[in-house]
């Protein structure tokens, strides 16, 4: 049987906006969860994310969020483009647009650039959590799943269907990164909810020995600080960033500006391991040009 979703965003549909009369087409499938719909679009020649929600309370409330922080003199500052309402099967399902930024997980950059990445990563991502703060919400959601990396270590947040004002109870989360599911606080919209699962996220980033996979099977009273601290002493690239990791899982910081800057001075000095560029042109280039070089010597010889 084929989805709501399924029937209006198939690929070259196109998306009216009831409202503001904006139209996109569509171009692929990005994503369907719980709480929405995401879609890859396009309005003429500029392209861009379109979120559809299932719930209309809690999507609408999503948008206002979304709104507010694109509001701000920060880097989301426009992020939000559009929000409408459109026909499917004679019902109105609200959207919304946003930027579309190209990239790829924590987790795959990392393993194609090195785990030395962490650390321009990290600081781009706090960067961001301390500009959501600053505007009043939590991300609330933060997971792998719901950032995207790209160019040298730029950080881009992806799903905000998680993102909560200050001091209300966190409406959308994943188990692992929560710190009620390791009985370390509560479930309320505070900074450190937020860093908490920041430090998770790095260590899930640097775990290739999948130590997480196991987790949802422990009995929830085992699941506490201790197991998160083997994780971390288990985890030689985890060492560095220890100190960190280990003020975030205990909630620490009082804010996420203080917690960028003991970031900042904990990794400075710290140098990337830069990939070794693979360009066998260049060396054929050379080797042509070295050639050609000793065939010219030989020839004036011979003239001489």
């Amino acid at each position: 049987m084929t989805t709501w979703y399924e029937e209006a965003f198939r690929p070259g549909a196109e998306i009216q906006g009831k409202w503001n009369g904006h139209s996109y087409v569509v171009e692929r499938l990005l994503g369907a969860g719980s709480n929405g719909v995401v879609v890859l679009v396009r309005r003429g020649t500029v392209r861009f994310a379109l979120k559809a929600g299932h719930e209309t309370v809690d999507h609408q409330s999503e948008i206002n969020s979304l709104l507010a922080i694109s509001l701000t003199e920060t880097s989301f500052k426009h992020f939000l483009v559009d929000a409408d309402d459109m026909q499917v099967r004679g019902k109105d399902v609200s959207f919304y647009v946003m930027r579309y930024i190209e990239g790829m997980t924590i987790s795959r950059f990392m393993h194609k650039r090195g785990q030395d990445w962490i650390y321009v990563i990290g600081s781009n991502l706090l960067r961001k959590l301390t500009e959501i703060h600053q505007s009043g919400y939590v991300f609330g959601d933060l997971k792998i799943e719901n950032m995207i990396v790209s160019n040298y270590g730029d950080v881009d947040l992806i799903d905000f269907g998680g993102v909560t004002p200050k001091g209300r109870a966190i409406k959308q989360l994943t188990e692992v990164y929560d710190r009620g599911f390791w009985n370390m606080g509560e479930r309320v919209a505070e900074e450190s909810y937020d860093l908490f699962s920041f430090a998770i996220l790095l260590l899930k980033s640097l775990d290739q020995r999948q130590r997480f996979s196991a987790i949802n099977k422990m009995l929830p009273q085992n699941r506490d600080l201790e197991q998160l601290m083997a994780i971390i002493r288990e985890n030689p690239a985890a060492a560095h960033i220890a100190p960190f990791l280990h003020k975030a899982l205990k909630s620490e910081f009082g804010t996420s500006q203080e917690a960028y800057h003991y970031w900042r001075k904990l990794i400075s000095g710290k140098k990337l391991a830069q990939p070794a560029l693979k360009m066998p042109w260049l060396k054929i280039c050379f080797a042509a040009s070295i050639f050609i070089f000793g065939a010219t010597i030989y020839y004036m010889y011979w003239l001489n």
